[in-house]
């Protein structure tokens, strides 16, 4: 870690190592923000955009297993319009379903939506939705996925596996059942449950100081401060109050912080005594 930082490739570091459930290695090395030379601490806060969607992902297996949703449920249960979306044919020609979305479908992936053209797939619905502003993160999540059931699929569901919006659209849907916004869902549920206390989908007024500015690689710099493009797509563009609670990439969190989530997989559920989900779920 402390070779990248110093050829100056990143920034700094945070690295935990856990074994057994104990921690065994803890450390930092470089700096929070270079401009101010601000080190880098075991508490920075990151934003830690996709890997937000296997907290999303726990949270809704919890409402399976209370038997508010089904795996095979299909998603029009939830939202109707998803019942007539039609599918983006080879020759451009749209095409009925072959069969429903299900919920099972989102969770992983073969849903046939997309992520629009930020990641370069060369799908001709990604053009639909960059032009569609998806990702307004002044919209709540509500209009976000109602924009994204007026647009075509990029697959028959079930048929290929396409990294998408597909946990945004979960993360509705546990809106819709616990009648409840997924910030408070996953506060009230997970967060508070395992003292995830610097993870959520804003930071604080209090910890903005213990924010990781954000470095990449540009035509200037192999190290330069670069504009939170993502976050601004996908529900952290405002650190202090997003309307867009992005399931899928929106959440900021320490590494202390996953490692407390991360563990909580390992012991199939259950963690210092708390269990969030039942061990054959988590398998």
């Amino acid at each position: 870690m402390e070779r990248y930082v110093e050829g100056g490739k990143v920034s700094g570091f945070v690295t935990l190592v856990a074994r057994e459930g104990r921690i065994v290695y803890f450390d930092k090395c470089g700096y929070q923000d270079l401009a101010s030379d601000t080190p880098m601490e075991l508490d920075t806060i990151f934003r830690i955009y996709s890997m937000t969607k296997p907290i999303t992902s726990l949270a809704f297996m919890m409402l399976v297993e209370s038997g508010l949703v089904g795996l095979e449920d299909p998603l029009s249960r939830f939202i109707p319009q998803f019942k007539s979306v039609k599918v983006h044919g080879d020759d451009g020609q749209l095409m009925d379903l072959a069969r429903e979305m299900t919920i099972y479908d989102l969770l992983i992936h073969t849903s046939g939506l997309s992520y629009g053209g930020f990641d370069d797939t060369g799908i001709p619905v990604d053009k639909l939705y960059d032009k569609s502003n998806l990702f307004d993160v002044n919209a709540p999540l509500e209009e976000l996925v109602a924009r994204l059931a007026e647009l075509p699929l990029a697959y028959q569901p079930g048929t290929v596996w396409h990294y998408s919006l597909s946990t945004d659209v979960i993360g509705r849907i546990i809106e819709i059942v616990a009648a409840m916004p997924l910030s408070e869902f996953l506060g009230e549920n997970i967060f508070s449950a395992l003292g995830m206390e610097d993870t959520a989908f804003m930071v604080e007024p209090g910890k903005m100081d213990r924010l990781a500015t954000l470095y990449g690689k540009t035509e200037a710099s192999h190290l330069d401060e670069i504009e939170d493009v993502i976050a601004q797509q996908y529900g952290g563009g405002n650190h202090l109050n997003p309307r867009l609670y992005s399931g899928g990439a929106g959440l900021y969190s320490t590494a202390y912080d996953y490692f407390r989530f991360a563990q909580l997989l390992l012991n199939g559920g259950e963690l210092e005594g708390r269990r969030l989900l039942g061990s054959k779920t988590i398998e």
